[in-house]
Order: C-alpha cells, then structure tokens, then sequence
C-alpha cells in the first residue's frame, strides 16, 4: 500500500466514514461521482404548488406574491430576486441551521482537524459568512475567530458557488493586495468549498490555507469534496 492510500485509509478512520468515499477515482468508482456530488450539494427544489381554492392575487399584492413564490425556490431561483433580497434569503438560511450562535462542536472540529492534518496545511477552517463578518464554526491553525467579511477569502467561494482555488494569491488578482495576503496570517495558498444551508443557499465553507504556495491536483480536490459533503451531511441532519 502506498503512502497517499494509507493517509487516506487514515483520515477516513479519524472522521469515521466508508474508507471507500475517499478513494481516487483511478482507484475504482468513488461512492459519488463529481456530477452526482455537486446534484447533492446544490439540487434545485420544485416549483411551489399553489393552494387549492386561492383566487388570482389582487393586483396590489401580485409583485409580493410572485417575488414569494420565486423565494420559494431558494438559491435555484436567486437570479429572479433582486441582490437584496437573495442575501436576506442567503442570511435566513444560515439562522435556520443555528451554527452560527452555538458554539464549537465536536463532530465538526474532528472533521475540520483531520482536514488539517491530511492535507498539512497551516489552517484548515468550518467559515460562516454572516452579513459583515466571517466567523469560524471550527478552526485549527492560525487565523483570527472573525473577519471581516470583504477581505474573508471564503466569502469570494461563497459568491463563486463551487470549489474556489487559489494556488499563488501573490499571482492571483483577485487576492493579491488581500490585507490577510500581505500581513497576518499570510495567506499564499487557498482552497474552499461551499456548504448550503436550507433551500441551497451558501453559508460558509470548509477550506484550507497554507503560508507557501503549493499544486491542488484533482485527486486532492476529490477529497475536499468528500471532506465537505461529509460536513455537508452533519448540516443536514441538524435541520
């Protein structure tokens, strides 16, 4: 057995899942294929029904009524909501999972440490991107218990709605000047992905930074993606 097979094995028996979820793809069929994954994460809901009985709306209170019916579909139907209105929804969905006032918990700290671990990285973190700040759910490393939300390297994966990469932020444009680039914690490597609250809205990330750049070749995006859908399965069930 190879190295990378054993710190697989390894990180699948510290956060308690089928070793097989963590399997390369060139090592037999994963248990989600990257399509099926991402139908996971970001499956679209079903158009409301109407009410049997209702009548028409009345034409005063039609605009509330179809702006409700396309909230009802959540982040699925986000581009028929004005921006405002898409992150008070975004913002609903991340209060209804009550991550964000509960404090740390175990089940997430074991995932987000041995995330840490098998990557051997500086930081690896559980994000929530509230309205102006982003807060850790759960972190190792050295980064601040919050951040402003404009300069928070998550909030760019939140926005981005898929797995944010990051290789060099000096050669990056998008972080380059980032204020947590060129001062405290020094961030030179970066990779995210989103997790969804109620009606697929992004909330947050799991993600890991480095102080040096380095490669993020598809096998390892592969296991942030499982990482991520395990944290995912752990939101779920909590609501």
């Amino acid at each position: 057995m190879d190295e990378e097979m054993e710190r697989r094995l390894e990180l699948a028996a510290t956060i308690g899942v089928d070793p097989r979820k963590l399997l390369p793809a060139n090592r037999g069929r994963s248990q989600w294929s990257e399509f099926e994954l991402d139908a996971y994460l970001h499956g679209a809901l079903a158009w409301p029904r109407l009410e049997p009985g209702r009548g028409a709306a009345r034409p005063a209170s039609r605009k509330k009524t179809r702006e409700h019916a396309f909230s009802a579909l959540g982040a699925a139907g986000s581009f028929l909501l004005t921006p405002e209105r898409a992150e008070a929804e975004r913002l609903e969905s991340l209060r209804e999972t009550d991550l964000l006032h509960s404090g740390r918990e175990e089940t997430f700290d074991r995932i987000v440490a041995a995330t840490r671990k098998f990557f051997n990285v500086g930081a690896a973190s559980m994000s929530l991107i509230a309205e102006d700040a982003q807060y850790f759910k759960s972190v190792f490393g050295p980064l601040r218990e919050e951040t402003p939300r404009q300069i928070a390297l998550c909030a760019a994966t939140v926005e981005h709605n898929s797995m944010l990469i990051s290789n060099d932020t000096f050669e990056d444009e998008r972080f380059a000047s980032n204020p947590l680039v060129v001062g405290e914690p020094h961030i030179r490597f970066y990779a995210g992905y989103p997790l969804h609250g109620p009606r697929g809205w992004n909330i947050g990330t799991l993600c890991i930074i480095d102080q040096k750049p380095r490669a993020f070749p598809p096998s390892e995006q592969q296991v942030l993606r499982t990482l991520a859908a395990i944290v995912q399965s752990h939101i779920d069930a909590r609501l």
